[in-house]
């Protein structure tokens, strides 16, 4: 009998799976994080103290206002960090191909983070404006809401009353920023990896702790 052949390692799902992966745990996130980041937006607003406008939330609108705009949250994730993550694996892998297999360069991986955050600040910039819109509607007077009642109807409002590239109004910065996030994030992020695992000769689950510390 001949020996048996390796399993290709090329098809659909080894090409979407960085992106599945990507916003699959930046959705996770977002549900464990979105109070926090309510809670934040109301006080970049002048409502007060971290103690105040958790007080005035909660007798005012209800534990539910915790979680306002959430379904904007996971549609960010879903878009910007699918794409951010997604691509920054597959244009690696395909660097490293390139470079015949040898781990690349911190200034290559940063370039590559670069281009990632790019990537994923542009698809995702809709769903950070409709975020914002709905994180801070209920602090408008009463005349002014819009009372978005999920992440698409703050789209099509966005989109009926202003157009649509007004779904990218403030998407410069938003991107000049992801840029620069992604490229030392995600890069330091594989140099951790690369270090733990062939400088220090960490095995497995070693190597995953150490390079979640380092991120």
């Amino acid at each position: 009998m001949g020996e048996a052949k390796p399993k290709s390692q090329s098809g659909v799902w080894n090409t979407v799976k960085p992106f599945v992966n990507g916003g699959a745990s930046g959705m996770l996130a977002t549900c464990v994080i979105q109070p926090i980041d309510m809670i934040k937006v109301r006080i970049q607003l002048g409502q007060g103290s971290a103690v105040q406008v958790t007080k005035n939330m909660l007798s005012q609108e209800g534990f539910g206002a915790f979680y306002k705009g959430l379904s904007a949250g996971l549609l960010r994730q879903a878009t910007y960090t699918t794409a951010r993550l997604g691509s920054f694996r597959v244009l690696t892998n395909k660097a490293i191909d390139a470079n015949g297999g040898k781990p690349l360069p911190l200034l290559q991986k940063a370039a590559i983070g670069l281009t990632a955050g790019a990537i994923g600040a542009c698809v995702g910039s809709p769903a950070d404006l409709a975020l914002i819109r709905m994180q801070a509607d209920a602090t408008l007077p009463v005349a002014q809401r819009r009372n978005y009642t999920n992440a698409f109807h703050a789209l099509y409002r966005i989109t009926a009353d202003e157009g649509v590239l007004a779904l990218w109004k403030g998407a410069g910065p938003t991107v000049v920023r992801a840029m620069a996030l992604n490229m030392g994030m995600l890069a330091s992020y594989d140099q951790s990896v690369e270090f733990f695992r062939d400088s220090l000769g960490f095995g497995e689950v070693s190597t995953v702790v150490g390079k979640k510390l380092s991120s």
